[in-house]
């Protein structure tokens, strides 16, 4: 069957006739015409480290679209290197399968069996239940990772104040170490 493929191959390379259906390689890096191009610099949020980047961006009639995740050389901190799941960033925007919704468990945990919702019914079965169950404010624990506390901390500690939550977890949860982090904090 080898053979028989590498012989097939042959003659089709010899006698340039395509047997495989495949279509016309696209160049990457060929510009659109009437698009202008830029580098926008901005920080990865993927984890706590923060990395400085550049992202390359397309823009044409008011639409701009996010094309590639680069370190920024400029920068000190990471001198120009982003790790592969900083430059796999622009799935987090534009992945088909990325969540868009809220979701609504419908099964028993483990099944995997969610439905749909809109925001506000969301935020509803979520105050319904928190009203069913009167919780005290010391029973609940906000988690938070490397960016609430790090970048939203003017906000995330207030909150917490303001509501009387005196349990956070504020572990940086980098996507590697989430598996880790989540149970130390429901532990604490």
């Amino acid at each position: 069957a080898a053979g028989l493929v590498m012989g097939l191959g042959y003659f089709a390379s010899k006698y340039n006739f395509n047997i495989f259906v495949t279509r016309d390689a696209v160049n990457d890096e060929e510009l659109q015409p009437g698009w202008q191009y830029s580098y926008v610099p901005s920080i990865c949020a993927f984890c706590s480290s923060t990395c400085d980047i550049l992202v390359e961006t397309e823009y044409k009639n008011g639409y701009m679209r996010a094309l590639e995740i680069d370190g920024n050389p400029l920068s000190p901190l990471n001198e120009g290197k982003v790790c592969p799941r900083g430059r796999a960033g622009i799935f987090r925007t534009y992945n088909v399968d990325r969540l868009k919704t809220p979701l609504i468990r419908t099964g028993p945990k483990g099944t995997w069996s969610f439905r749909e919702a809109t925001w506000e019914e969301a935020i509803n079965y979520i105050m319904q239940n928190i009203k069913q169950l009167n919780p005290q404010p010391y029973e609940f624990l906000l988690i938070g990772g490397g960016i609430p506390c790090a970048n939203y901390k003017p906000y995330f500690i207030p909150f917490t104040l303001g509501t009387q939550i005196p349990n956070i977890n504020g572990t940086p949860m980098q996507t590697c170490l989430f598996s880790d982090q989540v149970p130390i904090g429901f532990v604490i």
